[in-house]
C-alpha cells in the first residue's frame, strides 16, 4: 500500500495505546457503577469526568503517534534527498571527468608536432684536446689462512680498477700509480708499469674496455695484490681525446724512462 514501515510502527504505539485507555475506561466505569450502588448519594458528574479525561487520553495519544511518525517520515526524506543530491554531484564528476579524457586526443592531435632534436655530433672532428678520468681503490693487506704465515701470490685479492670515458672516445694513454697506505708522497712518484713487481702488488694483463650503455665506456686493469705487511693504494688515470689518434691504449711518452729503472729494480720490495 505504500504505507512506510515508521508509520505502522507509530499507528501500532497509537492502537496499543487506545486499547489500553479503553480497557482502563472500561474498568474505571465498572467500578464507578459499583461504587454506585452501594453509595446512597452518588456524586454526579463524576463519570462525565472520567470519560472526558480518557477520551482526551487518547486524542492525545493519537495525536503524539501521528507527530511522531511524521518527524521519523521528515527524516527520512531528508536522507534520501542528502543521498540524491551526492549521487547527482558524483554523476556530474563522473561525466565531466568521462568529457576531459575523450578531449584529451582531440587536443594532442591539435598541437603541433615536436621540432625533431638536432642530431649530435661527435666532437671527434672538432676537437684534439685530451681529457683525464681516474678510479683509486684502497686494498687491505692480505691475511693467510695460518696464523703468522704469508700470503703467496695464489692468495692474491684481484680487482679492476675502471675508468669511465664517452663512448666515442679515443683513449690516449693510461698511467698507474702505487702506494703503500702509509706514504703520502706525491702520485708522480710512485708511478708503475705493467707486470712491475711491486712487493706483494702488481698490475697485471694489459687493460680492456667494455661498454656501459650507448653514451659511455669503460676503461679497466687489473690490479693483483698478496702482500701481508701493509695495505696498498691503487690508482688508474685515463688520457681520452677525440682526436684522429688510434683508439689502441698507448702508455704515456714519459714512461719510457720509468720502464728503464723499473726493469732494473725489479724484485724488489715497493
Amino acid at each position: 500500500m505504500g504505507v512506510s514501515e515508521t508509520i505502522v510502527a507509530a499507528m501500532i504505539g497509537a492502537l496499543a495505546t487506545m486499547t489500553t485507555a479503553l480497557f482502563q475506561l472500561f474498568g474505571a466505569f465498572r467500578a464507578k457503577g459499583k461504587a454506585a450502588e452501594s453509595s446512597s448519594k452518588p456524586r454526579k458528574g463524576l463519570t462525565m469526568r472520567s470519560i472526558m479525561a480518557v477520551f482526551a487520553l487518547m486524542v492525545a495519544s493519537a495525536a503524539g503517534g501521528f507527530l511522531y511518525s511524521e518527524l521519523l517520515k521528515q527524516r527520512h526524506s531528508e536522507d534520501i534527498r542528502a543521498m540524491r543530491l551526492e549521487l547527482r554531484e558524483l554523476k556530474e564528476l563522473t561525466a565531466s571527468a568521462v568529457r576531459t579524457k575523450e578531449s584529451l586526443p582531440a587536443m594532442v592531435a591539435d598541437e603541433p608536432a615536436p621540432m625533431p632534436a638536432p642530431l649530435s655530433l661527435h666532437p671527434a672532428n672538432l676537437s684534439s684536446e685530451s681529457s683525464t678520468t681516474e678510479s683509486v681503490v684502497y686494498v687491505p693487506a692480505c691475511r693467510a689462512q695460518v696464523v703468522g704465515a704469508q700470503c703467496q701470490e695464489s692468495d692474491a685479492q684481484r680487482i679492476a680498477l675502471c675508468g669511465t670515458i664517452p663512448s666515442y672516445a679515443q683513449v690516449r694513454g693510461i698511467d698507474l700509480f702505487v702506494q703503500p697506505d702509509a706514504v703520502q708522497n706525491p702520485w708522480e712518484q710512485h708511478r708503475v708499469l705493467f707486470e712491475q713487481d711491486l712487493g706483494g702488488a702488481r698490475f697485471t694483463g694489459k687493460s680492456f674496455e667494455y661498454a656501459q650503455g650507448e653514451e659511455s665506456k669503460a676503461v679497466c686493469v687489473n690490479f693483483v695484490h698478496w702482500s701481508s705487511e701493509h695495505p696498498h693504494i691503487a690508482r688508474l688515470t685515463v688520457q681520452y681525446g677525440f682526436g684522429s689518434t688510434p683508439t689502441e691504449p698507448v702508455m704515456d711518452s714519459s714512461f719510457s724512462e720509468l720502464e728503464a729503472t723499473a726493469m732494473k729494480t725489479e724484485g724488489k720490495t715497493f
